[in-house]
């Protein structure tokens, strides 16, 4: 596989059509109150397809994105399911089921994690069949909170300027959250960081361990970004996708490429998300 030329870009403004958003119930009694809230400004059937940049209407949606209204289900082991999604309550982690998309290490990575249908797919480690909007709502059920932070605020003819929005300390903490990733190597479980199979190109050494940012997309002319682009978790910005990394390299598009641990391209791993502890 060739390496893609790549250039640095300044980071894009955060849109300003409003994001989705949802009030915690202190009871999942209230859960399903909780995601028609969340269903209304980000329902899958108001965005079907998961678009490209090419011909949208080529690209129809999975079954899952077409047919399936997201519920909200508990398991017997206390455990919540919205679509593929499943999250817990008292550990605020969700867990999500993926394959191994790019593996070759000459490779440039801008997204972590997409939908198997999405935009990016040429660009990602990662890809699933969950769809993009029941991560964002089980994000929100478990009280995780927006942050614009990682975009600049945008001049008055749209351009990105200098300046980035003042976000309370508060919610950028609760924006926070760890992922790791758990797979099968000769048929022993493993679990790592996720930043443990992303390689810096020039010194071969891992990411150090990080926080992504939970940005939470956003809404634009009544459709769900995150759910038409299959953006879900990017390195390098983009305020469509749901959680950004922050780390101050993420405007330079060449620099981080799977990792020589990363197993062959189809494997099944999990993603874990939980709050963030430094």
């Amino acid at each position: 596989m060739q390496r893609a030329t790549k250039h640095h870009r300044p980071t894009p403004p955060f849109p300003t059509p409003a994001r989705p958003s949802l009030t915690r119930s202190t009871g999942l009694a209230a859960v399903a109150g909780l995601f028609l809230t969340a269903a209304a400004s980000a329902d899958p059937a108001s965005a079907p397809e998961v678009a490209t940049t090419e011909n949208p209407s080529n690209s129809p949606a999975p079954k899952e994105q077409q047919d399936a209204k997201p519920l909200v289900k508990k398991l017997e082991n206390g455990d919540y399911q919205i679509g593929k999604i499943i999250f817990n309550r008292d550990k605020r982690s969700i867990t999500i089921p993926a394959k191994t998309n790019i593996t070759h290490q000459d490779t440039f990575l801008e997204y972590l994690l997409v939908h198997f249908n999405g935009e990016k797919v040429h660009e990602a480690l990662l890809v699933t069949e969950a769809a993009p909007t029941n991560l964002n709502i089980a994000l929100k059920l478990l009280n995780y909170k927006e942050s614009p932070e990682l975009f600049r605020v945008a001049k008055e003819d749209g351009t990105p300027s200098d300046e980035y929005p003042e976000v309370p300390e508060s919610i950028r903490q609760a924006a926070r959250f760890s992922i790791d990733i758990t797979w099968k190597d000769k048929g022993v479980e493993r679990t790592r960081p996720i930043t443990h199979w992303l390689e810096h190109s020039g010194t071969k050494k891992h990411m150090p361990d990080t926080a992504w940012v939970y940005n939470g997309s956003y809404v634009h002319n009544q459709k769900f970004k995150a759910q038409l682009s299959g953006s879900m978790v990017t390195i390098f910005p983009d305020p469509g996708a749901i959680a950004n990394y922050p780390g101050d390299d993420r405007d330079d598009d060449t620099i981080w490429v799977p990792g020589a641990k990363v197993p062959r391209e189809g494997t099944d791993v999990r993603l874990t998300i939980k709050p963030w502890k430094k």
